[in-house]
C-alpha cells in the first residue's frame, strides 16, 4: 500500500493496515451509496484513505467504539466532494473553460445529493447560520477556520452550527419534509 509511505511510525503504519483490513469494505458502500458508481467510489475511497494516511496521529486519541463513526464520516465527506466536483464539471461548458470565463455556480444550488427545496430553506434561513451550514458542508471548512473567518471563536461556530441544524429541521418540516425524530440524527461532520 503506498499510504504507508506517507506514515512516519511502525505503529502508525500498523494501525493504518488494521483500519484498511476493517473498514474497506464499509467505506466502499458508503462512498458508493452516494455517488451510485463504482469506480468513483473506489476514488473517493482512496482519497478517504489518503485523508487518514495523512491524519493518523489523530487516531491515536480516537476510542474504538468512534472509530467506525469517523471512518464513515470520512469515506461519506470524501464522496460528498467527489460528487460536487464532478457535479461542478458538468456544468461548465468547454467554451467557459477556454475563455477562462467560468463563475462558480451558487453553492446552495449545488448541495449534494438533496431533495428539491432545500436551497430555498437555506436561503430563508438568517444569515449567520445559513453561512456556517455552507462553509461547514459546501466548502467543507473546519471548526477554526469558519471562526477566523467569521471573527468568532470556535465555540460559538459549534453553538452557531448546532441551532443552524435546528433551524434547518424546523423550516424542512414545515415545508412538508419527513419529521425529524429524536435520537436518529446523524451528526454533521
Amino acid at each position: 500500500m503506498i499510504f504507508l509511505t506517507l506514515i512516519d511510525t511502525e505503529e502508525e503504519r500498523s494501525r493504518f493496515e488494521q483500519l484498511y483490513y476493517q473498514y474497506r469494505h464499509l467505506l466502499f458502500y458508503c462512498a458508493k451509496s452516494i455517488l451510485k458508481n463504482d469506480c468513483d467510489a473506489e476514488d473517493a475511497v482512496q482519497n478517504a484513505l489518503l485523508y487518514i494516511a495523512q491524519h493518523m496521529n489523530k487516531f491515536k486519541s480516537v476510542q474504538e467504539r468512534e472509530e467506525k463513526s469517523l471512518m464513515i464520516m470520512i469515506a461519506t465527506q470524501k464522496a460528498l466532494d467527489f460528487y460536487r466536483m464532478r457535479k461542478r464539471r458538468a456544468h461548465i461548458s468547454l467554451e467557459q473553460r477556454q475563455s477562462g470565463c467560468w463563475d462558480p455556480p451558487d453553492p446552495l444550488d449545488n448541495i449534494a445529493g438533496v431533495e428539491e427545496g432545500l436551497p430555498e430553506i437555506l436561503r430563508e434561513m438568517p444569515p449567520k447560520y445559513r453561512d456556517v451550514l455552507v462553509k461547514r458542508l459546501c466548502y467543507g471548512y473546519e471548526y477554526p477556520e469558519i471562526a477566523k473567518e467569521m471573527g468568532t471563536t470556535e465555540a460559538n461556530v459549534r453553538k452557531m452550527l448546532q441551532r443552524a441544524r435546528e433551524q434547518f429541521i424546523k423550516l424542512y418540516q414545515e415545508k412538508g419534509g419527513a419529521p425529524h425524530e429524536a435520537g436518529s440524527r446523524q451528526d454533521i461532520p
